[in-house]
């Protein structure tokens, strides 16, 4: 299936590995010109090489950490010069550290939403106003988590994280529809990545468990018993970016190997 993403320009944060790669690379398959951005440098213009080799795409890396309002404003601008407008942001971000409830700080609270909450609320907010500023409509996932929908004790600033992008989301929908902007977020799951390896290491802790037997609780909450890989999430987002998903905005979708159980 054609998704109808040639020649369209897409931004993704947190891009130089798991989730956000991924979805870098199946949009420049499809023909989009993407913009990658992450903090380290290195691993950024790997990232950069190693899709433009595989896909064969035009692909640009702009080094900027999503805590760093100024710097996410530069990057969009880059894009938008670079290649003459933006037509899908994915706002994609790190994930907060969590700790037992208990022990969670102020300042840690703060921190969680820093680097989880704000961080892709200021991709929506800069890319949104480029967006409506072109007059030719645009799309906007946010990537957020199935904790916001299913909470859990070993991830609870995640969840709450997760939770106020969703409804973000639902109110940036109702903002851009006028303007031809979709919005939407999809709900990763348990992903073969960095994140979950760090979860099944906190979750090893906090339960006393080792870390084998964590990962075996969190692959038995989903439905098909395993990780998610990064190219299945991307997947999902690139239907939601193209034409093909037109009359689907305010949605969430999860994707979570049938993790989530709430209706």
């Amino acid at each position: 299936m054609d998704l109808g993403l040639g020649g369209k320009t897409a931004v993704v944060t947190a891009a130089s590995g798991g989730l956000g790669a991924a979805v870098a690379e199946v949009l420049a398959a499809e023909g989009a010109r993407v913009v990658l951005s992450a903090r380290d440098p290195e691993k950024l213009a790997r990232a950069v090489a190693g899709i433009a080799e595989r896909t064969g795409g035009d692909i640009h890396g702009v080094v900027a950490d999503m805590v760093d309002a100024p710097a996410i404003e530069r990057m969009v601008a880059d894009a938008d010069a670079r290649f003459g407008g933006i037509d899908m942001a994915i706002a994609n971000s790190g994930g907060a550290a969590t700790a037992p409830f208990a022990e969670m700080t102020d300042d840690d609270w703060r921190a969680a939403m820093e680097v989880k909450l704000l961080a892709q609320i200021r991709l929506a907010r800069a890319a949104f106003n480029r967006m409506t500023a072109r007059g030719k409509g645009g799309r906007i996932v946010f990537v957020a988590g199935t904790h916001g929908r299913q909470p859990h004790a070993h991830a609870v600033t995640a969840g709450f994280c997760n939770a106020a992008l969703q409804n973000v989301s639902k109110a940036l929908a109702e903002d851009g529809g006028p303007h031809g902007i979709l919005c939407n977020v999809v709900n990763p799951g348990p992903f073969a990545t960095d994140r979950m390896v760090y979860l099944a290491e906190r979750k090893g802790r906090d339960d006393g468990i080792a870390y084998r037997d964590a990962v075996a609780a969190l692959t038995a909450e989903t439905v098909l018993k395993r990780y998610g890989e990064p190219e299945e999430l991307a997947w999902a987002v690139a239907f939601l970016v193209s034409d093909r998903a037109r009359f689907i905005t305010g949605a969430m979708l999860d994707v979570d190997g049938g993790q989530v159980k709430a209706l």
